[in-house]
């Protein structure tokens, strides 16, 4: 049984969920499991690009959870465990009538079984709670407008659809197998955070004039902040040295606090050199800033030395 089948089997119960689970090994059941996260991460690998296409229309809506850091140990037990614990309980637990305790529990005091209700609408259940599951997470942003309600589908476009997939992995393999569906999800995220964002150097200018590079920082790390600035009368930096340092607080040294908002909890180091006698204008790196990272709040700032 390959991916193929596997992936076959998923489309046919997101066209029609039932809850019939499946007679097969368990072997069988993790080869479901790992071609459900696989396809899950293709969906929302197209979602991510849609995402990036809308970046205009997105950069005013900023995840709250990327305003807190971390350690990996951290965000491992915050976000891999306790988080689809929670949500599969009251996401995918339910889905078998005969565990739905509440809804049995509302049938017991109108003395009636509901089981018959249960079976022939479980196509719209699977629906409603995955599209719960899934719009649920818009709670992460706190700066909504209509906008970013007309765009919602595709903000959580990937949780909607992780949502069937867990309800697959509920329905046709088992509980459980739901609970390592999520697990896994959630660490894959948090390992490529941390291969792809944590302690990853970047070359942001290496010019005639200036190098600049930056060192991101996604987990919070037992590291003391350091800040070095070597600058002329005028204001243009000689040489810069940020360690383990926040980036909005880097701005509010160097700019006007209350016109310039990074949207984003960027920790970073940060390292520039001048190549140059006369030095780089803050203006000059603060270009360089507004290319790498997003801003909430952009406008002509002048400097507090300048």
């Amino acid at each position: 049984m390959g991916f193929r089948v596997c992936v076959n089997s998923i489309n046919n119960f997101i066209k029609k969920p039932d809850d019939i689970p499946f007679s097969i090994s368990t072997w069988e059941k993790f080869k479901y499991l790992i071609s459900g996260v696989i396809y899950d991460f293709i969906i929302a690998f197209i979602f991510v690009i849609l995402i990036s296409i809308l970046e205009p229309l997105m950069t005013p809506y900023e995840n709250v959870l990327n305003s807190k850091l971390y350690s990996f140990w951290m965000s491992i037990l915050l976000i891999t465990i306790l988080p689809p614990l929670l949500e599969e309980f009251i996401f995918r637990f339910p889905l078998k009538y005969e565990r739905n305790y509440i809804f049995r529990f509302i049938a017991y005091l109108f003395k009636t079984d509901f089981s018959g209700f249960w079976k022939k609408h479980l196509r719209v259940i699977v629906y409603l709670f995955s599209a719960t599951f899934g719009f649920i997470h818009l709670s992460n942003y706190n700066n909504v407008d209509v906008v970013f309600f007309m765009l919602a589908p595709i903000i959580v476009g990937a949780q909607l659809f992780a949502g069937i997939i867990f309800s697959f992995f509920r329905l046709k393999l088992g509980f459980v197998w739901a609970l390592f569906g999520h697990f896994s999800h959630n660490f894959i995220l948090i390992m490529m955070s941390f291969l792809f964002f944590h302690n990853v150097e970047q070359n942001l200018v290496d010019d005639d004039n200036v190098k600049i590079e930056a060192t991101g920082i996604a987990f919070k790390v037992d590291k003391q902040e350091r800040l070095n600035i070597d600058s002329l009368q005028d204001g243009n930096i000689l040489c810069l040295d940020a360690q383990n340092y926040s980036l909005q607080k880097l701005i509010d040294e160097l700019y006007l606090a209350d016109t310039l908002k990074i949207r984003d909890n960027d920790q970073l180091n940060l390292k520039l050199f001048s190549k140059k006698e006369e030095g780089y204008s803050k203006n000059q790196l603060l270009e360089v800033l507004k290319e790498h990272y997003t801003f909430k709040k952009v406008t002509d700032s002048i400097s507090k030395n300048e």
